[in-house]
């Protein structure tokens, strides 16, 4: 078997058939970046009747949009397991998981309102304990939880019943679990393909293999962008390049780090083998530092399977890495093969939170999670259409820059793995 090194996620949607489309000379707002955070500003910017230019160097979700697992989240990322009256760089953590929420509010609803049909699903999420301590963190913070936010439906299971969660030798492997029995998972390449149709109804200007390569602000506040198809003049810029962020990106090149990420999607498996390793079905993360994410593909019984993170090794090699670690949870996956393995880049940030906000009047907005992108990008909009709404609790919280990074990842991502394997080595379980 050839194994394919692009997403699944791209067949039967990506990329969008689009017009050859120039560069306009004048434009309302240029946004630079055609992924989740870049689609949904330009599409709520086009509909209010704002002239929008999308600028993309590949195509529109060529990134990591079209890359990532599909789980939609509502947890903030950062430190938010402390106690929820507590600060956060000024910012109450009760409202940093509360704006998480409205973020994962945000997704359904925008799925909803364009009519996108991406393979959602409401199996639930597992979140699953690689220590004793991290299992009742995760206990100690539903009951926290509850006493702000009200009863949910969120429940700890013990490790004796994990058995009725995952299968294989996984439930050795753990301590017990958090089960989120509403929440959605999706395919990210049929939302991806679903927005860029709705933006191009909206008569905006999508110019794909298009690349910034720089600003320049001109005395009447107006911005000149120098891209490798000519110039344009826009009233407003906005950069959602986020984990793809180059020299034409300014600043945030520094601020912005590229968390590299591979996908495996495993060959076709028996419905009755999938069921036996997941009998809920659900989407799986755990509590390592280097953490096992997992889940069912939403059109076949494949296994998607992502671990083993910052690493530039070929596709081919880190398929048989990350399948290799897998078959320790599951044996009976021995004789499965990768039938795909693609790579992207998501967005890190050096406090792991969310930004959103202006720099020398560009507007921008970092985020590893697409559902936060999204709903960003909506508050980019808000922002430049000066609507009431349009505020958000990560404005408190400036973006700071990344330590050690010149825009050059690769002894980063070295470092970083030497930390996280370190932590992982002394149990010390990320907080989820």
């Amino acid at each position: 078997m050839t194994m394919k090194t692009t997403p699944l996620w791209w067949e039967d949607s990506l990329p969008v058939p689009l017009a050859d489309t120039e560069l306009p000379q004048r434009v309302d707002v240029a946004v630079i970046g055609g992924g989740f955070a870049g689609l949904s500003a330009a599409l709520e910017l086009q509909r209010a009747g704002t002239q929008v230019a999308l600028i993309d160097k590949q195509w529109p979700g060529y990134g990591a949009c079209s890359r990532n697992m599909g789980l939609v989240v509502e947890r903030v990322d950062g430190k938010t397991t402390g106690e929820l009256d507590a600060d956060l760089h000024g910012v109450p953590r009760h409202e940093l998981i509360a704006e998480g929420q409205r973020a994962y509010d945000f997704v359904l609803h925008l799925i909803d309102r364009e009519q996108i049909s991406c393979g959602l699903r409401d199996r639930g999420k597992l979140v699953l304990a690689t220590t004793k301590s991290a299992y009742d963190k995760m206990a100690r913070y539903l009951d926290r939880h509850e006493k702000v936010f009200g009863a949910n439906d969120a429940y700890m299971i013990p490790r004796a019943d994990l058995q009725k969660e995952i299968g294989g030798e996984a439930s050795r492997y753990y301590y017990g679990g958090k089960v989120l029995p509403n929440h959605h998972d999706l395919n990210p390449g049929q939302l991806t393909a679903g927005l860029v149709q709705a933006l191009t109804n909206t008569g905006a200007s999508i110019c794909t293999a298009t690349e910034c390569l720089a600003m320049e602000r001109l005395p009447d506040h107006k911005f000149r962008l120098k891209t490798n198809k000519g110039e344009t003049v826009a009233e407003q810029v906005v950069v959602t390049t986020q984990g793809y962020s180059g020299v034409g990106s300014g600043s945030l090149r520094r601020q912005i780090f590229p968390f590299l990420a591979h996908v495996v999607a495993t060959e076709p498996l028996d419905a009755d083998l999938l069921n036996e390793l997941l009998p809920t079905l659900r989407g799986v993360v755990d509590t390592r530092q280097m953490f096992y994410n997992f889940r069912p593909c939403d059109r076949e019984q494949r296994l998607l399977l992502a671990s083993n993170y910052l690493r530039t090794d070929s596709d081919d090699a880190q398929a048989r890495r990350i399948l290799k670690s897998y078959k320790r949870l599951f044996p009976q996956l021995e004789h499965i093969d990768a039938e795909y393995c693609w790579h992207g880049n998501l967005a890190l940030t050096a406090d792991s939170l969310p930004h959103i906000g202006a720099d020398n009047g560009i507007h921008y907005c970092a985020t590893g999670s697409f559902s936060m992108a999204l709903y960003l990008g909506s508050k980019i909009a808000d922002r430049i259409l000066n609507y009431d709404d349009a505020q958000s609790v990560l404005d408190r919280i400036p973006l700071p820059n990344f330590p050690l990074y010149n825009g050059n990842p690769g002894l980063l991502y070295v470092l970083l793995r030497l930390v996280f394997n370190t932590l992982d080595v002394a149990k010390v379980a990320a907080p989820k």
